[in-house]
């Protein structure tokens, strides 16, 4: 029986409390690895989740999978700032973006340009 359920990666950022979340459908997406690295593309927009083999500068160590409370998120205020003035976001608001994962690069790809927008107390 084939399995219609399909998950998408995310994520969700945060200015006002200075964080991003990763979904774990991009973890998942990412072949669950230890380290994750961002990725940011100023000129077209996009942002990259990126898995790593080994902890390396800028890389963020992924959370062991509790599927009672995972909940992994990064603070990382200066590149959030940087993204919303590249994006000209609202300060207010929480973004939340869907990903397409690019396994020959073991990333998953977020376009700015595709985000949704939601108060920032819904974070």
């Amino acid at each position: 029986m084939q399995d219609n359920n399909i998950v998408i990666p995310g994520i969700s950022l945060c200015q006002k409390w200075g964080k991003i979340r990763i979904f774990h459908s991009t973890i998942v997406a990412l072949g669950e690895p230890r380290y994750i690295r961002f990725l940011f593309n100023i000129e077209m927009k996009k942002l990259a989740v990126q898995a790593c083999v080994r902890k390396e500068a800028e890389c963020f160590c992924v959370p062991k999978y509790n599927p009672e409370n995972w909940e992994f998120k990064i603070s990382s205020v200066p590149m959030l700032r940087m993204i919303w003035r590249t994006c000209e976001w609202n300060p207010e608001n929480t973004y939340r973006l869907s990903g397409i994962h690019h396994p020959e690069y073991n990333l998953v790809e977020f376009d700015m340009n595709q985000a949704r927008a939601q108060a920032a107390e819904d974070f």
